[in-house]
């Protein structure tokens, strides 16, 4: 009963300020019974950064950013408000300004953290605590009725640009949606290789690679532009992507014999009438840019690219679709990953996968934008 009657005599000081603004103590004073948040926006803010001295010491400053141009999107339906591009990592969550404003004079207030009390919100004024969700109540100026509203601010955990690896349980880890395939290629004394949304590859007993557009039910030899000597016999790396409702795009790399220095890459245009065929990436004297002969390596498409994980904890990304290949720092493998052979994959929510093969360790992983 206290809380409400708190609530009320702020209802009544907005509905008193209202009244000596007009001048006239005859003149009417309209009230309204809707009730909105109709924008919300962020104030100056502060951050600590952390970095090192010369002297290799780690060291914190403190700096203040103008947080205004950070959009808040506010959900009507659902009564949420929250940031779409996350704050600097750093920034001070515990003493944030915002300024609200409402629908007809709403007033707000700003529910405690640790109980249903409510105390009147001073717009761009008070500063809130952020550390959690909180909740903003909006009165209607007739006192007659309210709405509620989750605030929730985002702020990066790590640098725009950045990633880093957490541990996950193995079983979250993502399965392809390839077993019949790979079953079927396997009853056919095939090694499986991959498939695509019109194709499945599997190499035959002679290394010749074999496809099917019947999810296995029948076999042919694939077609090729040269030699098929020149195809990968060890060490394959495999990897596929949809490029349009009729097109997809399949990568082959591997080891052979006649490439001493670099792994034999092979693409195909897998076309949903089956018209495609395997062309051989050349690599020419002048290029540096190649993929290292390596063991063990693996194949994934990743932050706009294609990412190929090699045994020797060596990580290469190719941004051109497999022509030419530069090492990739960004992402290094887990520190505490001290397998040698492992799988990784990439998640519909932009994560990227590692799982040790041997202890079945598992991490997962995430570029921040």
């Amino acid at each position: 009963m206290k809380r409400i009657f708190h609530v009320f005599c702020g209802l009544l000081a907005v509905i008193l300020s209202l009244t000596s603004c007009l001048g006239s103590s005859d003149s009417d004073i309209t009230t309204y019974n809707d009730v909105a948040i109709k924008s919300f926006s962020l104030g100056k803010l502060n951050r600590y950064i952390h970095t090192t001295t010369t002297s290799g010491a780690d060291s914190v400053y403190k700096s203040t950013f103008t947080a205004s141009s950070y959009k808040m999107n506010i959900d009507q339906l659902k009564h949420t408000i929250s940031n779409a591009d996350s704050l600097p990592i750093g920034t001070d969550k515990a003493h944030i300004i915002c300024t609200v404003s409402t629908v007809n004079n709403g007033v707000v207030y700003l529910k405690s953290l640790t109980s249903d009390t409510l105390k009147y919100f001073s717009s761009g004024n008070d500063s809130v605590d952020f550390t959690q969700p909180r909740v903003f109540r909006v009165f209607s100026s007739d006192g007659l009725g309210y709405r509620d509203y989750l605030v929730s601010l985002n702020v990066r955990s790590q640098e725009a640009g950045k990633f880093g690896w957490e541990a996950a349980e193995k079983s979250n880890f993502p399965q392809p949606e390839d077993s019949v395939e790979r079953e079927a290629a396997e009853d056919a004394g095939y090694r499986y290789i991959g498939a695509t949304n019109f194709e499945v590859f599997a190499f035959n007993s002679e290394g010749v690679i074999m496809k099917s557009s019947d999810e296995g039910e029948t076999w042919t030899e694939d077609q090729f532009d040269t030699d098929v000597s020149q195809l990968p016999q060890t060490s394959i790396g495999y990897v596929s992507w949809f490029m349009d409702y009729k097109t997809d795009y399949a990568l082959l790399v591997g080891n052979n014999p006649s490439s001493e220095k670099a792994m034999v890459v092979w693409r195909k245009l897998v076309d949903d009438d089956g018209s495609g065929r395997w062309v051989l990436m050349t690599l020419s004297d002048n290029n540096p840019y190649y993929l290292p002969v390596c063991d063990g390596v693996q194949l994934v498409k990743y932050d706009d690219g294609v990412l190929a994980f090699c045994s020797n904890k060596t990580i290469y990304k190719s941004r051109d679709q497999g022509i030419t290949w530069r090492k990739y720092s960004t992402i290094q493998l887990p520190k505490d990953y001290t397998g040698t052979q492992f799988k990784v994959a990439a998640d519909d929510d932009g994560y990227l996968w590692l799982t040790d093969t041997d202890s079945g360790q598992t991490w997962k992983g995430t570029l921040s934008k």
